[in-house]
């Protein structure tokens, strides 16, 4: 009888700590946010994207919340969504497919990714609509504390105009 009352009582702890684990919140560094109708581009489609996407800990889903709109009224708005990095983990490679008509011409993608390692990783995003040319994103998903991982930059430009980013050594002292 002292074995099973010691078995339960271990299993109501773990029980208990799993409880806790899980009723923490998940700490959020910020929201990165992004607009294609901010970004210069050259011709293209007439696709407009919007996304959002938290800056999350190791482990921990990220929600990234796209949005895409159109002023056609007909068609399809063909959308392929793919990690870049092989380490970014809950988006697949997949293709949307969505009718543009007059009633419907907002449309919203959720992800959740998480990553194992810290760092900046991307999500891309090609968008089209037939006979129009794709307009292409990449979408930053911050994972843990990356502000030790960036290096500082400084940017020059030659006499011809091209630019030169001169980095920081970094440097083991042994």
């Amino acid at each position: 009888m002292k074995r099973f009352n010691i078995w339960v009582l271990a299993l109501l702890v773990i029980a208990l700590g799993m409880f806790y684990f899980m009723a923490q919140p998940k700490k959020v560094y910020g929201v990165l946010e992004g607009d294609t109708t901010k970004m210069m581009q050259k011709g293209g489609s007439s696709v407009k994207v919007q996304y959002s996407s938290e800056h999350v800990d190791v482990d921990t889903p990220s929600r990234v919340h796209i949005t895409l709109s159109s002023p056609k009224r007909d068609g399809i708005l063909s959308v392929e969504v793919y990690p870049r990095e092989d380490s970014l983990e809950g988006v697949e490679h997949k293709t949307y497919q969505f009718p543009l008509t007059s009633s419907s011409q907002e449309f919203t993608i959720d992800l959740e990714p998480f990553s194992l390692k810290e760092g900046r990783f991307y999500i891309n995003l090609i968008a089209s609509i037939q006979n129009e040319r794709p307009k292409v994103v990449s979408i930053p998903v911050e994972i843990g504390d990356i502000s030790k991982n960036r290096a500082k930059t400084s940017m020059f430009k030659t006499q011809k105009g091209e630019k030169l980013h001169i980095m920081k050594a970094q440097e083991e002292i042994k």
